[in-house]
């Protein structure tokens, strides 16, 4: 019986991509693949490639030229490039990167096993590139890359907002949701497996449901309030975090349901991008500043206790001296638990390409830096508020940062992206919920221990 052809997988990118990746893996593992460790050496090697921004873009193109060496020594077969830069740039990567066998886009991963065997066996059809079309659902099978207590549940693929920055619409294509049932199924299936945290993804999760409401009807038949009402009936002890929430269309229903939900933990991620008008209009985020502070006030005043993510962009062309203050402002008033910072970056593609009045790259990050000094000083300040408190934690196990150490999470941290909590005192199941003690506070994480 010959060996089965082995394969493995590099994910670069957000979670979304990651999401990709594990349905790509199991398309593999039931075509009777062997998937092996990233680092293992393999038949064929998959990158799933991320083509957001011009970092991403260059961190996509020098892994798959690092792995492309394999092949000049013997050691691989067969090299594909898969996910957001081969959709975006379909047309001109197979003439760029020879080195690449074959290129797949963001929605047709269930033809990956036919497109290797069809390389391995001599065929020359390189680009598989097609308009984005799949959508997983409950019954897709998935390798799951996260710990077995925690998990990413993408609700929708692509986005139908026209951000004048962003070029995921080209890369994902329009909205495209799932049936509430069917997501309400997965994370039904995952209690059952013991899964005790799913982080809800999608571009924008309070435009779920949109693409799927009848003419006639109810007026919300699909949407993010409904779906969440499904998840309250769901039994067992979980969480539910949101990620990717945009300002747009947030209902006080949708508020009230986040405060008083059994599951879903009071954890809000907003990008806000900026906070001056005229920039906000450039970037055709359909909301101003007067909006933006009142929502962020709303969300406070209503929900106690809640944890706000958002994210913003510097150097975007136009931003003055006197817009930058403005967001340092809002940035130090509004005091937002976590913040990420990005330099502009102008893509081809986006209507922000051509715009006049760009603003150089040293401005840009220096501007980050600024904003980010400023977050710090915020960060510090709101982490110190929980100390002598006990927290309900999702215990993980051995932390990265020391083996003396155990670590975890609280429902105001989210995976890879927020602090942890470290554990110096207590022992649990990787995957428990336990209560901690909190004794002291950083910039970034805190110091507990296990309540026994």
């Amino acid at each position: 019986m010959p060996e089965k052809t082995t394969v493995r997988f590099i994910s670069l990118g957000c979670p979304k991509n990651l999401v990709d990746s594990e349905v790509m893996v199991g398309h593999l593992m039931n075509d009777e693949f062997t998937v092996v460790r990233p680092d293992a050496p393999s038949d064929v090697a998959v990158v799933n490639t991320c083509g957001f921004i011009e970092a991403s873009k260059q961190e996509s193109i020098n892994t798959l030229l690092e792995i492309a060496q394999e092949k000049k020594k013997g050691s691989l077969k067969l090299l594909v490039a898969a996910g957001c830069l081969a959709q975006r740039y379909s047309q001109d990567l197979p003439g760029l990167l020879p080195e690449v066998d074959a290129f797949i886009g963001t929605g047709d991963f269930s033809r990956l096993g036919l497109i290797i065997r069809n390389r391995l066996k001599g065929g020359k059809k390189r680009n598989y590139v097609e308009y984005p079309k799949e959508l997983p659902t409950a019954r897709t099978t998935r390798a799951y890359a996260t710990p077995s207590y925690s998990r990413y549940v993408k609700i929708a693929e692509g986005c139908s907002h026209s951000c004048s920055f962003c070029i995921i619409p080209k890369m994902r294509g329009g909205l495209k949701s799932r049936p509430t049932d069917d997501v309400v199924e997965e994370i039904r299936r995952g209690c059952d497996e013991g899964v005790k945290e799913f982080n809800l993804i999608s571009q924008d999760l309070n435009e779920y449901g949109r693409d799927r409401r009848p003419v006639a009807g109810p007026i919300e038949k699909t949407s993010l309030f409904g779906l969440l009402t499904k998840i309250a009936d769901l039994r067992g002890n979980f969480w539910v975090r949101l990620l990717y929430m945009y300002p747009l269309q947030f209902p006080d229903r949708l508020i009230d349901l986040i405060r008083d939900h059994p599951h879903v933990v009071k954890y809000v991620d907003i990008p806000l991008q900026h906070i001056d008008d005229a920039i906000l209009k450039s970037m055709r985020r359909g909301s101003n500043a007067r909006y933006i502070y009142r929502l962020i006030s709303k969300l406070k005043e209503n929900i106690p206790d809640i944890v706000l993510r958002t994210t913003f962009i510097t150097g975007y062309p136009g931003e003055t001296d006197e817009a930058f203050d403005r967001l340092i402002k809002f940035v130090r008033e509004m005091e937002f638990d976590r913040v990420g910072v990005f330099t502009y970056s102008a893509e081809e593609g986006t209507p922000a390409f051509n715009l006049p009045n760009g603003v150089p790259q040293t401005i840009k990050e220096e501007r980050r830096d600024i904003l980010l000094q400023v977050q710090q000083a915020v960060s510090l300040k709101k982490n110190r508020r929980y100390v002598g408190r006990t927290l309900k934690m999702l215990y993980e196990g051995a932390s990265t940062q020391s083996e003396f150490l155990g670590s975890g999470r609280f429902y105001g941290q989210a995976p890879e992206i927020d602090g942890e909590i470290l554990i110096r005192k207590g022992k649990a199941e990787p995957g428990a919920f336990v209560d901690v003690k909190i004794v002291e506070a950083f910039e970034y994480d805190l110091l507990g221990e296990i309540v026994e």
